[in-house]
């Protein structure tokens, strides 16, 4: 499996050298925190595979720090903007988690993101995930 770990910029300072494209993620996900106003450390991981193609958890119980996990397949079906808003829709998870943690819903995260991407961007992202999704579901039909 293969697995790429891009943490924060603060968190990143002499850490392992990082595989082609882990920067660009990297400054998404600092400039995108920034832009909505999310304090905590964030950490994304590349995995072979993420049933969810993008996903974010807390580490720790006081959530200050949250890890994404993409998808390596999928990663490389997205543009820069595509990328750009998944990465927005997973930090909005992290600002729900941090603000209205009962309040939990992909609708939410997603108006969080519409903050700092357009809806145009969500929906291509959206499309493609379906259509990955069913391509691994056709993978996995044994008829």
């Amino acid at each position: 499996m293969f697995c790429l770990i891009v943490a924060n910029t603060a968190l990143a300072k002499g850490g392992p050298k990082l595989e082609p494209g882990a920067s660009r993620i990297r400054q998404l996900v600092e400039e995108l925190r920034t832009q909505l106003g999310i304090p905590n450390a964030i950490r994304v991981t590349v995995v072979g595979e993420n049933q969810y193609a993008f996903s974010v958890q807390p580490l720790d119980k006081a959530k200050k720090e949250f890890l994404i996990c993409i998808d390596s397949v999928f990663l490389r079906e997205l543009d820069d903007e595509e990328l750009r808003a998944a990465i927005a829709h997973e930090l909005g998870h992290v600002w729900v988690f941090t603000h209205h943690p009962y309040l939990h819903t992909e609708s939410l995260a997603n108006q969080i993101a519409l903050r700092a991407v357009s809806q145009e961007s969500l929906t291509k992202v959206y499309q493609k995930l379906a259509r990955h999704h069913r391509l691994l579901s056709a993978d996995l039909d044994p008829f």
